[in-house]
């Protein structure tokens, strides 16, 4: 993982340098400049060390190439979101997650495709989830956008896809994203339906976390990813919806019975609003709990019904209807609909549209300004203003921004993404609404810090503390935990001197480690190295253990090798003539080599203590 910052010039603090490094450099780029130029020059060298731009980003100014979305598990979750790209060794960025699950990152100095994940928590729940993207766009983090990177990727964890940024596994989960999303869509589709989200891409369609739709469904269902098994169980009864292999997501099994029942057509919208335009409508009504659908009926004459009006289906609140004619009153009722039946009426609403286009106005102050802070950067949001047909933004370094001591920022969209700021710091904005005739008032200030600046990893130390214990055809290997590692292999052989070139390999080892399967009697000698991102460790100290000799079966030796000169002993059983020959010194022969006869003397030896 390598922390890095956008270009910008002499204020770029490049943290692969030792501490202190940036800001020497800082100081003699502008001592140099100061030196060396003119007042103009000077002026155009700071233009070029600070302002100006890579790749369409500017110093301070707004990202063009932007990968956004919406985390959430019903709840928004609250934590933050990181992104890495295909970039050898991949490039990370984090995101501090919104009050309402977005989150962007300016992705102008990053190679796409990209890996996305989500950490935090949701109706106290602790959730890693994952996502990808293609290029620029939406990638959604939800529970499963988790199990379509798995499947697409062909893994049991998605967060192996993430924890190598391997750019030919992120290749490879683009070519299979589509197909594996419409497996997801055509197996969930009973479920999905439930929600009037049969046709939702929980990766990169526009998503909000407002308990509607697919956001709906994650409310009233729980979805798991473990060992390569997802589960999707009914939140209230538990009851398993849909089970299987997160590789073979098409042979899951699928219990419609389980679904969350919806056991009653829902009530009527208690209100709704029309507020009349040039040539349009506008109309709101109050959400209706259970209500997946919503129909609207019109006519131009009062008493609207299901019966005498003109149905308009799968309407959406607030919902303009437009070509109607002018100066006209037109009266409307709202029904809520689900998978058991519509509702009844609404009360009814009226309005009447202008005779002619209003006078224009310049726009209010824009509202549900959000700022949250991340890697170099700051992203903002708003709601939408009507009227408006662009957005200033205003920032500082200092509280109290305003339009006169503010930087300016023209022409910018929801949700905004300021790149090449400077790690821990706070900025602070205000936003303006512009259309024809002018700009708003300024909205409420927000304000944002940047992450702090991450230290890069380092290849982690030698495992200590490795001891080896030997039992019948098994070693059993343990050692301390390393401090950064992410993984442990093992290298073994027969002879010692074990080393990572000449010892046979084992990856990807936890402790303790049960090796079985060896040969008895015989020495193992082993090293164990710690991994993480940037590499391996240096060998532990070699540790050995034998495992345990064969088995003397001492009946079957004089069966095998001694009957046929010695006859048999008497009346002695099997047991007595095992535990005697198995006992006798002179045995050590047979246990080395298992072949070596025994002479007459020793035979009566035997003979004797039995």
């Amino acid at each position: 993982m390598n922390e890095y910052s956008a270009e910008a010039g002499c204020n770029t603090i490049v943290n692969r340098e030792p501490k202190g490094t940036s800001m020497k450099k800082i100081m003699k780029c502008v001592g140099s400049t100061i030196a060396m130029l003119s007042m103009m020059i000077i002026g155009l060298a700071l233009a070029g060390c600070g302002g100006g731009s890579s790749g369409g980003v500017v110093a301070g100014g707004l990202s063009s190439q932007v990968v956004s979305g919406t985390a959430a598990a019903g709840a928004p979750l609250s934590g933050s979101v990181s992104i890495k790209d295909s970039s050898s060794p991949s490039k990370l960025k984090t995101a501090v997650i919104g009050s309402d699950g977005s989150f962007a990152f300016d992705v102008t100095d990053m190679k796409a495709p990209f890996v996305l994940q989500a950490n935090g928590t949701s109706g106290g729940t602790v959730y890693k989830l994952h996502s990808y993207a293609g290029g620029t766009g939406i990638a959604n983090t939800n529970p499963l956008s988790d199990i379509i990177v798995a499947g697409a990727a062909g893994v049991d964890d998605p967060a192996t896809v993430y924890d190598s940024a391997d750019p030919a596994i992120l290749q490879k989960v683009g070519s299979n994203l589509s197909s594996t999303v419409a497996t997801v869509q055509q197996k969930l589709q009973p479920l999905l339906a439930l929600y009037g989200a049969e046709q939702t891409n929980p990766v990169s369609s526009p998503f909000s976390a407002n308990h509607q739709g697919l956001d709906g469904m994650f409310d009233k269902v729980t979805i798991t990813l473990s060992g390569g098994v997802f589960t999707i169980q009914n939140a209230q009864s538990s009851a398993v919806i849909c089970t299987g292999s997160v590789t073979n997501i098409a042979n899951c099994s699928f219990s419609v019975g389980n679904m969350p029942s919806v056991t009653v057509a829902p009530v009527a919208p208690a209100t709704v609003a029309a507020v009349g335009g040039s040539g349009q409508v506008t109309l709101t009504w109050s959400a209706v709990t259970g209500a997946t659908s919503y129909n609207l009926y019109y006519a131009t004459s009062p008493g609207v019904s299901k019966t005498t009006g003109t149905k308009i289906a799968n309407a959406v609140s607030p919902y303009v209807h437009t070509g109607l004619a002018a100066g006209t009153t037109y009266y409307y009722m709202v029904t809520g609909v689900n998978s058991v039946g519509e509702s009844a009426a609404s009360p009814e609403a009226s309005a009447t549209t202008a005779a002619a286009q209003p006078v224009p106005t310049a726009p209010a102050a824009p509202t549900n300004v959000l700022a949250t802070g991340g890697t170099n950067q700051v992203t903002l949001s708003w709601a939408a203003v009507s009227g408006a047909t662009s957005y200033n933004v205003y920032y500082s370094t200092t509280t109290g921004v305003t339009k006169t001591n503010g930087t300016k920022i023209s022409n910018a969209t929801s949700p905004a993404v300021q790149a090449g700021l400077t790690a821990s710091t706070t900025y602070f904005y205000i936003v303006t609404a512009v259309n024809s005739v002018g700009e708003s008032t300024a909205s409420t200030q927000v304000a944002a810090t940047t992450l702090a600046v991450v230290p890069s990893p380092t290849v982690p130390a030698a495992p200590t503390g490795v001891t080896a214990v030997g039992g019948a055809n098994q070693v059993t290997l343990t050692w301390s935990a390393v401090s950064g590692a992410t993984s442990y292999n093992i290298y073994y052989a027969t002879a010692t001197g074990v080393t990572k070139t000449n010892g046979a390999k084992i990856t990807n080892a936890t402790s303790p480690y049960l090796q079985t399967g060896l040969v008895a009697g015989t020495a193992y000698f082993y090293i164990v190295t710690a991994v993480n991102s940037a590499g391996e460790s240096v060998a532990s100290a070699q540790a050995t253990a034998s495992t345990s000799a064969p088995a003397i079966n001492g009946a079957a030796l004089y069966t095998q090798y001694c009957f046929s000169c010695h006859g048999n002993l008497g009346p002695r059983t099997a047991a007595q003539v095992s535990s005697a020959i198995a006992s006798f010194g002179a045995m050590s022969q047979f246990r080395a080599t298992g072949s070596t006869p025994l002479s007459d003397a020793q035979i009566a030896a035997i003979a004797a203590s039995m």
